[in-house]
């Protein structure tokens, strides 16, 4: 089972970055949140954990809901949603920047993003 992340963990993520930055727009992190719930047609429109963990930094990245480190704040979420199901990863630093700058810039898609985080998964052993 999926264990979502709430806007109240969210807020709790962010209050980890560097200056607390405060939430400009908590209906985004609304959005944040239920994007990977989402359902069409009794069926999840992002089917594996790595597809919701990708929709979750693509809405970060291009909608920023903080006053600043929205950047940093994807990654952070991304990587915490993945972790509380269990998924853990292995990456360079520079790598997961880059990354969530091509999902900010439309040069990823959330398929592309969801295949490099299962790339950088950790085999379960």
């Amino acid at each position: 089972m999926t264990r979502f992340l709430t806007p109240p963990e969210l807020l709790q993520v962010a209050q980890t970055l560097p200056g607390d930055p405060a939430c400009r727009d908590l209906g985004i992190l609304d959005a944040v949140c239920a994007r990977p719930r989402a359902h069409y047609m009794r069926r999840d429109v992002y089917s594996s954990p790595w597809l919701k963990a990708a929709a979750m930094l693509e809405t970060i990245a291009l909608h920023e809901p903080l006053e600043k480190m929205n950047t940093f704040y994807a990654w952070l979420c991304a990587e915490t949603f993945l972790a509380a199901n269990e998924i853990h990863m292995t990456y360079a630093p520079e790598d997961a920047l880059a990354l969530v700058m091509r999902s900010k810039h439309k040069g990823a898609d959330v398929l592309e993003v969801s295949a490099q985080l299962r790339a950088w998964t950790i085999p379960a052993s």
